[in-house]
């Protein structure tokens, strides 16, 4: 089991994303939404950016996606989707995936799934 971490960059696929995890089997999720620190960076201390600010403020927000997956090849599955819709996060900077192998996951009907 891992614990599936998304940070979407471009909140405008939004909607795509979602829709490629639920098409292969990634559900029970939760999704929130926050800043992008560089952005907030440049907002905030204009030193960083040499005083220039960028004009697209749609850049600043991120929406960060949390869930769990029982394999590494259903989050290729999640990826060979956004492909197949034309959205290639291996050419532009849209999301970032990450994968954490979780020793136990505890759910609702109270049984435990360990991977030791």
């Amino acid at each position: 089991m891992y614990f599936l971490i998304i940070q979407l960059f471009k909140v405008e696929y939004k909607e795509d994303v979602l829709l490629a995890m639920t098409s292969c089997g990634i559900q029970k999720g939760s999704a929130f939404e926050g800043q992008n620190l560089d952005k907030v960076l440049e907002r905030e201390f204009p030193l960083f950016t040499g005083l220039i600010r960028s004009e697209d403020e749609r850049e600043q927000f991120s929406i960060l996606i949390t869930s769990v997956v029982d394999s590494k090849k259903r989050v290729r599955e999640f990826v060979q989707l956004l492909k197949e819709a034309d959205i290639d996060i291996k050419r532009e900077n849209i999301l970032r995936v990450v994968m954490i192998p979780s020793e136990m996951i505890i759910d609702h009907t109270q049984q435990w799934e360990s991977q030791s």
